[in-house]
Protein backbone atom coordinates (compact mmCIF):
# COMPACT_ATOMS: atom_id res chain seq x y z
CA UNK A 1 0.00 0.00 0.00
CA UNK A 2 0.85 3.50 -0.90
CA UNK A 3 0.25 6.46 1.54
CA UNK A 4 1.16 10.14 -0.83
CA UNK A 5 1.43 13.63 0.53
CA UNK A 6 0.30 14.80 -3.37
CA UNK A 7 0.53 18.58 -2.06
CA UNK A 8 4.12 18.04 -1.04
CA UNK A 9 4.93 15.88 -3.95
CA UNK A 10 3.46 18.37 -6.42
CA UNK A 11 5.14 21.18 -4.63
CA UNK A 12 8.83 20.31 -5.18
CA UNK A 13 10.05 19.57 -8.84
CA UNK A 14 12.58 17.09 -9.04
CA UNK A 15 15.04 16.71 -12.06
CA UNK A 16 18.43 14.52 -12.16
CA UNK A 17 20.19 18.40 -11.02
CA UNK A 18 18.40 19.24 -7.95
CA UNK A 19 18.35 16.32 -5.52
CA UNK A 20 20.15 14.29 -3.75
CA UNK A 21 19.25 10.92 -1.82
CA UNK A 22 19.71 10.82 2.02
CA UNK A 23 19.00 7.36 3.21
CA UNK A 24 19.19 4.62 5.91
CA UNK A 25 20.35 1.02 4.88
CA UNK A 26 19.10 -1.70 7.44
CA UNK A 27 15.18 -2.18 6.54
CA UNK A 28 15.44 0.36 4.26
CA UNK A 29 18.01 -0.79 1.44
CA UNK A 30 17.21 -4.52 2.77
CA UNK A 31 14.01 -5.90 3.15
CA UNK A 32 11.81 -5.48 6.74
CA UNK A 33 12.59 -9.06 7.36
CA UNK A 34 16.19 -8.80 6.72
CA UNK A 35 18.40 -9.16 9.58
CA UNK A 36 20.95 -6.27 9.84
CA UNK A 37 24.19 -5.77 9.32
CA UNK A 38 25.28 -5.55 13.02
CA UNK A 39 23.69 -9.41 13.17
CA UNK A 40 25.95 -10.57 9.98
CA UNK A 41 28.41 -10.90 12.43
CA UNK A 42 26.66 -12.58 15.21
CA UNK A 43 24.94 -15.30 12.94
CA UNK A 44 28.12 -16.51 11.35
CA UNK A 45 30.38 -19.04 13.02
CA UNK A 46 33.58 -16.88 12.94
CA UNK A 47 33.34 -15.25 16.30
CA UNK A 48 32.27 -18.49 18.32
CA UNK A 49 29.02 -18.73 20.73
CA UNK A 50 30.69 -17.07 23.43
CA UNK A 51 30.96 -14.30 21.47
CA UNK A 52 27.05 -14.55 20.49
CA UNK A 53 26.53 -14.29 24.85
CA UNK A 54 28.02 -11.40 25.44
CA UNK A 55 27.08 -9.58 22.39
CA UNK A 56 23.14 -10.42 23.81
CA UNK A 57 24.17 -9.04 27.13
CA UNK A 58 24.82 -5.46 25.57
CA UNK A 59 21.65 -5.85 23.15
CA UNK A 60 19.38 -6.35 25.93
CA UNK A 61 20.29 -3.32 27.72
CA UNK A 62 17.40 -1.02 27.73
CA UNK A 63 16.97 1.92 26.26
CA UNK A 64 16.26 4.48 28.50
CA UNK A 65 13.44 7.32 29.03
CA UNK A 66 14.14 10.45 28.63
CA UNK A 67 15.19 13.44 25.97
CA UNK A 68 17.80 12.20 22.79
CA UNK A 69 20.17 13.32 24.68
CA UNK A 70 19.99 10.30 26.82
CA UNK A 71 19.09 8.05 24.10
CA UNK A 72 22.48 8.88 21.93
CA UNK A 73 24.61 8.73 25.04
CA UNK A 74 22.65 5.21 25.56
CA UNK A 75 23.36 4.08 21.98
CA UNK A 76 27.03 5.45 22.05
CA UNK A 77 27.97 3.54 24.87
CA UNK A 78 25.97 0.23 23.56
CA UNK A 79 28.27 0.69 20.28
CA UNK A 80 31.46 1.41 21.70
CA UNK A 81 30.53 -1.52 23.67
CA UNK A 82 29.95 -3.92 19.99
CA UNK A 83 33.17 -2.50 18.77
CA UNK A 84 35.33 -3.66 22.32
CA UNK A 85 33.61 -7.29 21.97
CA UNK A 86 34.55 -7.52 18.56
CA UNK A 87 38.18 -6.48 18.86
CA UNK A 88 38.51 -8.90 22.19
CA UNK A 89 37.63 -11.41 19.59
CA UNK A 90 39.84 -10.25 16.81
CA UNK A 91 37.62 -9.14 13.96
CA UNK A 92 39.03 -8.67 10.77
CA UNK A 93 38.29 -7.91 7.19
CA UNK A 94 38.31 -11.47 6.10
CA UNK A 95 35.60 -12.41 8.75
CA UNK A 96 33.61 -9.88 7.69
CA UNK A 97 33.91 -11.05 4.24
CA UNK A 98 33.37 -14.52 4.87
CA UNK A 99 30.33 -13.56 7.16
CA UNK A 100 29.05 -11.57 4.24
CA UNK A 101 28.88 -14.56 1.96
CA UNK A 102 27.62 -16.78 4.85
CA UNK A 103 24.81 -14.67 5.89
CA UNK A 104 23.21 -12.57 3.01
CA UNK A 105 21.43 -9.57 3.69
CA UNK A 106 17.90 -9.82 1.51
CA UNK A 107 18.05 -6.45 -0.49
CA UNK A 108 14.87 -4.49 -0.84
CA UNK A 109 13.31 -5.49 -4.75
CA UNK A 110 14.82 -2.84 -6.98
CA UNK A 111 17.06 -1.64 -4.55
CA UNK A 112 20.20 -2.48 -6.84
CA UNK A 113 18.52 -1.07 -9.77
CA UNK A 114 17.98 2.34 -8.11
CA UNK A 115 21.47 2.45 -6.92
CA UNK A 116 22.19 2.11 -11.15
CA UNK A 117 19.45 4.69 -11.88
CA UNK A 118 21.12 7.23 -9.03
CA UNK A 119 24.30 6.39 -10.77
CA UNK A 120 23.65 6.45 -14.13
CA UNK A 121 21.95 10.05 -13.31
CA UNK A 122 24.82 11.11 -11.51
CA UNK A 123 22.39 11.92 -8.38
CA UNK A 124 24.66 11.77 -5.41
CA UNK A 125 23.48 9.24 -2.43
CA UNK A 126 24.35 9.54 0.73
CA UNK A 127 23.67 7.00 3.28
CA UNK A 128 23.62 7.24 6.96
CA UNK A 129 23.47 4.33 9.00
CA UNK A 130 23.92 3.03 12.67
CA UNK A 131 25.56 0.03 11.65
CA UNK A 132 28.94 -1.15 11.00
CA UNK A 133 30.35 0.76 8.01
CA UNK A 134 32.67 -1.58 7.21
CA UNK A 135 30.12 -4.50 6.45
CA UNK A 136 27.59 -2.17 4.99
CA UNK A 137 30.51 -1.15 2.20
CA UNK A 138 30.98 -5.12 1.50
CA UNK A 139 27.61 -5.86 1.03
CA UNK A 140 27.24 -3.07 -1.25
CA UNK A 141 30.84 -4.63 -3.43
CA UNK A 142 29.45 -8.11 -3.35
CA UNK A 143 26.12 -6.90 -5.15
CA UNK A 144 27.61 -4.72 -7.20
CA UNK A 145 26.15 -1.79 -6.30
CA UNK A 146 29.06 0.25 -5.24
CA UNK A 147 28.95 3.52 -7.37
CA UNK A 148 31.44 6.43 -6.83
CA UNK A 149 28.15 8.49 -6.18
CA UNK A 150 27.75 6.81 -3.23
CA UNK A 151 29.28 8.33 0.43
CA UNK A 152 28.88 5.76 3.04
CA UNK A 153 28.49 7.55 7.00
CA UNK A 154 28.12 5.03 10.01
CA UNK A 155 30.34 3.20 12.48
CA UNK A 156 33.51 1.71 11.07
CA UNK A 157 35.87 -0.57 12.97
CA UNK A 158 39.39 0.37 12.76
CA UNK A 159 41.80 -2.88 11.95
CA UNK A 160 45.29 -0.44 12.59
CA UNK A 161 46.69 -0.60 16.02
CA UNK A 162 45.71 3.11 16.82
CA UNK A 163 41.85 1.40 16.99
CA UNK A 164 40.35 4.49 16.05
CA UNK A 165 37.01 3.04 16.17
CA UNK A 166 34.08 5.69 15.03
CA UNK A 167 30.84 4.41 17.10
CA UNK A 168 28.79 7.84 17.14
CA UNK A 169 26.14 7.35 14.70
CA UNK A 170 22.89 6.44 16.38
CA UNK A 171 19.18 6.59 15.24
CA UNK A 172 19.01 10.43 17.28
CA UNK A 173 21.72 12.48 15.75
CA UNK A 174 22.03 11.44 12.69
CA UNK A 175 21.45 15.32 11.47
CA UNK A 176 24.95 15.80 13.52
CA UNK A 177 26.91 13.80 11.31
CA UNK A 178 29.73 16.67 9.57
CA UNK A 179 29.94 15.45 5.76
CA UNK A 180 33.07 15.32 4.30
CA UNK A 181 34.64 17.91 1.78
CA UNK A 182 34.09 15.29 -1.04
CA UNK A 183 30.23 14.85 -0.10
CA UNK A 184 29.64 18.86 0.49
CA UNK A 185 30.87 19.04 -3.29
CA UNK A 186 28.80 16.50 -4.03
CA UNK A 187 25.91 18.34 -3.13
CA UNK A 188 26.39 21.68 -3.86
CA UNK A 189 24.12 24.00 -5.76
CA UNK A 190 21.12 20.74 -4.98
CA UNK A 191 18.23 22.04 -3.15
CA UNK A 192 15.89 18.95 -2.71
CA UNK A 193 16.42 16.02 -0.91
CA UNK A 194 15.15 12.58 -0.72
CA UNK A 195 14.76 11.05 2.14
CA UNK A 196 14.39 7.38 3.04
CA UNK A 197 14.13 5.38 6.08
CA UNK A 198 12.34 2.52 8.39
CA UNK A 199 12.01 4.61 11.26
CA UNK A 200 10.60 8.09 12.20
CA UNK A 201 14.15 8.95 13.62
CA UNK A 202 15.51 8.67 10.32
CA UNK A 203 14.03 11.90 9.20
CA UNK A 204 16.49 13.47 11.51
CA UNK A 205 18.65 12.98 8.71
CA UNK A 206 18.12 16.70 7.69
CA UNK A 207 18.04 19.63 10.04
CA UNK A 208 14.00 21.40 10.48
CA UNK A 209 14.94 23.82 8.43
CA UNK A 210 15.65 21.72 5.21
CA UNK A 211 12.39 19.39 5.62
CA UNK A 212 10.58 22.27 3.85
CA UNK A 213 12.85 20.75 0.60
CA UNK A 214 12.90 17.48 1.35
CA UNK A 215 10.29 14.63 0.34
CA UNK A 216 10.50 12.31 2.98
CA UNK A 217 9.19 8.34 2.41
CA UNK A 218 9.43 5.85 5.17
CA UNK A 219 9.16 1.94 4.46
CA UNK A 220 6.60 0.63 7.48
CA UNK A 221 6.71 -3.64 7.14
CA UNK A 222 4.98 -5.43 9.27
CA UNK A 223 7.62 -6.53 11.25
CA UNK A 224 7.01 -2.82 12.82
CA UNK A 225 3.89 -3.43 12.82
CA UNK A 226 1.86 -1.82 10.37
CA UNK A 227 -1.70 -1.22 12.06
CA UNK A 228 -0.17 0.04 15.21
CA UNK A 229 2.40 2.69 13.67
CA UNK A 230 0.51 3.65 10.50
CA UNK A 231 -0.98 6.78 11.78
CA UNK A 232 2.13 7.95 13.51
CA UNK A 233 5.04 7.25 9.95
CA UNK A 234 1.43 8.93 8.29
CA UNK A 235 2.06 11.94 10.12
CA UNK A 236 5.75 12.55 9.90
CA UNK A 237 6.16 10.57 6.32
CA UNK A 238 5.33 12.64 3.14
CA UNK A 239 4.97 9.14 1.35
CA UNK A 240 4.97 5.41 3.14
CA UNK A 241 5.04 2.22 1.86
CA UNK A 242 3.97 -0.78 3.41
CA UNK A 243 4.44 -4.42 3.04
CA UNK A 244 7.96 -4.85 1.62
CA UNK A 245 7.49 -2.24 -1.29
CA UNK A 246 9.68 -2.38 -3.74
CA UNK A 247 12.12 0.56 -4.82
CA UNK A 248 10.24 0.66 -8.35
CA UNK A 249 7.28 2.45 -6.00
CA UNK A 250 9.65 4.88 -5.17
CA UNK A 251 11.35 5.79 -8.62
CA UNK A 252 7.64 5.96 -10.23
CA UNK A 253 6.48 8.02 -7.31
CA UNK A 254 9.74 10.30 -7.72
CA UNK A 255 8.59 10.71 -11.25
CA UNK A 256 12.40 10.18 -11.86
Amino acid sequence: MQYINSNKLNEIKLNKNNFYVLIDFDRTITKGGSISCWKVLYYSNYLGPDFRKKYDEIHDRKLPDGDDKLKIKYYEDKFRAYMKLQEDYNLNDMIIDSAIREKTLIFRDNSKEFFAKMYELHIPVIIISCSIKNVLEKVLRVHNCYYDNIEIYGNYFDYTEQRNHIYNVTPYNKNQIAFSKKTNKMIENRGNIVLLGDMVEDIKMVSQDKLIDTITIGFLDEDKGIEKNLEKYNSNFDVVLTNNSSFEDVIKILKI
